[in-house]
């Protein structure tokens, strides 16, 4: 079934709740609908999204917003010892992961508490306390928009990186519409608690079990970043940097002279190359709780930028992203890039 709606106001389908219109809403509940629907736009502008929780709406949006409604999953083995779940694009991710952590299903749980669909975490390859996505992606189903024809690919063949895929590529932007993503779960204990405190949050736990792991996720994620449904938000707003040693060791070097030589910067390493939280580099420019118009870095977490008000617009959030960058730039002469997808 296909619903179009013209002039429809997306402010319920982004979670910077930002106030605009799409020229023209199409969703569809079936894969089979998607032909017709291609057809139909023609060589119209077109965007999909999921809900919205990786965008930034810069203004009123010049074309068609589509959006998938298949919610159906169907669950099997691969007989060596694997469960495979086969989900519709369009089932909110946070309700699989509640549902797989219920039934003993480790792999997603540390996912728990991110905002948005599956099909767009198989793009965006979203990831949380030590663990992507990616990880558990067994295989993604798509429409290919050019050649009219479904197809998949392997989580190999998606080249994932961080917060990165193949279908975030340029040349294939718009190419590719997700319609089912197969996760490959176990229910061998296989907790991952070395990310953030989350050992500490079960500390009183000496074999946690997935659902565990999911409400300590919870717990964490509560206390130190705001929740969509009550503040505007698309979560990170910056990709953590990964910079070269040499810029770890320049970036050190000032943290230790404002804060003593024992000093020490958290940093992940990654490769040959080094991880810099991009939490902290705001922090130490001084723009945590920092308020700009309508617009505010929260107060917990200063990598997320919030519609303080209620009532910012897009103009007031893109103010701030360019002076929490502006900021870190000028003291660590370290260029943050945006985690969201301006559109």
């Amino acid at each position: 079934m296909v619903i179009s709606q013209p002039k429809f106001n997306l402010k319920p389908f982004n979670t910077f709740r930002m106030d605009v219109l799409c020229n023209r809403w199409i969703e569809y509940t079936s894969p089979d609908d998607l032909p017709g629907v291609f057809c139909a736009i023609s060589s119209e502008k077109f965007k999909h999204i999921g809900a919205g929780s990786n965008l930034l709406f810069v203004g009123d949006y010049d074309g068609v917003i589509l959006h998938s409604r298949i919610l159906d999953m169907t669950v099997s083995s691969d007989g060596k010892g694997w469960t495979l779940l086969r989900c519709g694009a369009g089932i909110t991710m946070d309700e699989l992961i509640s549902q797989c952590a219920s039934n003993g299903l480790w792999g997603l749980e540390n996912l728990s508490g991110i905002p948005g669909e599956v099909g767009a975490s198989a793009v965006q390859n979203i990831g949380a306390y030590g663990v992507e996505v990616a990880d558990v992606i067994r295989k993604v189903e798509c429409y290919d928009v050019i050649s009219n024809r479904f197809m998949s690919f392997t989580a190999d063949e998606c080249h994932y990186g961080y917060r990165d895929s193949m279908f975030k590529q340029p040349e294939f932007v718009n190419r590719y519409v997700v319609t089912y993503v197969t996760f490959a779960l176990t229910s061998k204990a296989s907790p991952k608690l070395d990310y953030g405190n989350l050992r500490e949050a079960l500390s009183d736990k000496t074999s946690p079990s997935p659902l565990d792991v999911r409400e300590a996720v919870m717990r964490v994620r509560e206390c130190k970043l705001p929740s969509v449904d009550k503040v505007g938000s698309a979560g990170s707003y910056f990709k953590n940097p990964v910079v070269s040693e040499d810029v770890f060791r320049q970036v050190e070097t000032i943290a230790k002279s404002e804060h003593g030589h024992d000093y020490r910067v958290p940093h992940y390493m990654v490769g040959n190359m080094v991880k810099i939280p991009a939490a902290w580099l705001i922090e130490q420019s001084g723009m945590k709780d920092f308020r700009l118009g309508n617009a505010a870095t929260w107060h917990s977490q200063p990598l997320v930028i919030v519609n303080a008000s209620g009532q910012a617009s897009p103009n007031d959030i893109l103010a701030l992203e360019d002076l929490v960058r502006e900021r870190v730039y000028d003291k660590f002469s370290v260029r943050l890039h945006t985690e969201v997808e301006h559109v």
